[in-house]
């Protein structure tokens, strides 16, 4: 009779450590990412602690970009898009850090980013806060010779980030959709 009070407590812990959310099964990049702060389109100080508590697609580019760029976001926007949709966009956040802080300011990017429609972050800063973050996360950008109208070679990775803002996978501008979508709601 007495071993029953001992087994009750230790049956309810088994049956509560089941209810836990599953891992996902991404692995998490330890190489890629840190801390850092910017400015977001608001003026506002923006730090890694506020990716923190979402899951975050992170997308390196300018507005600038006559191709690439805005395909990507317009990509980014379709899955934020089909998340809010589905009812599944809490806690998702586009987030996009240019590296054109010369003609991106935040107030650029206020009136740019309402056009993708999907509640997306812009993020900008002094040319070398934003090199801090592009080399944190593996970003190489290289900005043209021309004076004016100058255009930037560069990579064009899309990180999606846990909600303890760690990379958890990387995709090439040409992502699958649905892919990023699913492996987003492994992380929700």
């Amino acid at each position: 009779m007495r071993k029953l009070p001992y087994i009750l407590p230790m049956l309810l812990l088994v049956l509560l450590a089941g209810c836990d959310k599953p891992e996902s099964d991404l692995p998490v990049n330890n190489r890629l990412g840190g801390e850092f702060t910017l400015t977001d389109q608001d003026g506002q100080p923006y730090t890694h602690a506020d990716l923190k508590g979402q899951v975050s697609v992170l997308f390196f580019g300018y507005t600038h970009c006559p191709d690439i760029c805005p395909a990507v976001l317009a990509r980014v926007a379709q899955v934020y898009r089909q998340l809010d949709e589905a009812a599944e966009a809490e806690g998702f956040q586009p987030v996009f850090i240019t590296f054109d802080p010369e003609r991106d300011t935040a107030e650029h990017l206020k009136q740019y980013l309402p056009w993708f429609k999907a509640d997306m972050i812009g993020l900008t800063g002094s040319l070398e806060q934003i090199r801090q973050v592009a080399e944190q996360y593996g970003v190489v950008f290289i900005k043209g010779q021309e004076e004016q109208d100058y255009l930037f070679t560069h990579s064009d990775y899309i990180y999606l980030l846990d909600d303890q803002a760690r990379v958890r996978k990387l995709y090439p501008a040409d992502f699958k959709i649905d892919e990023v979508i699913n492996d987003a709601k492994s992380l929700l």
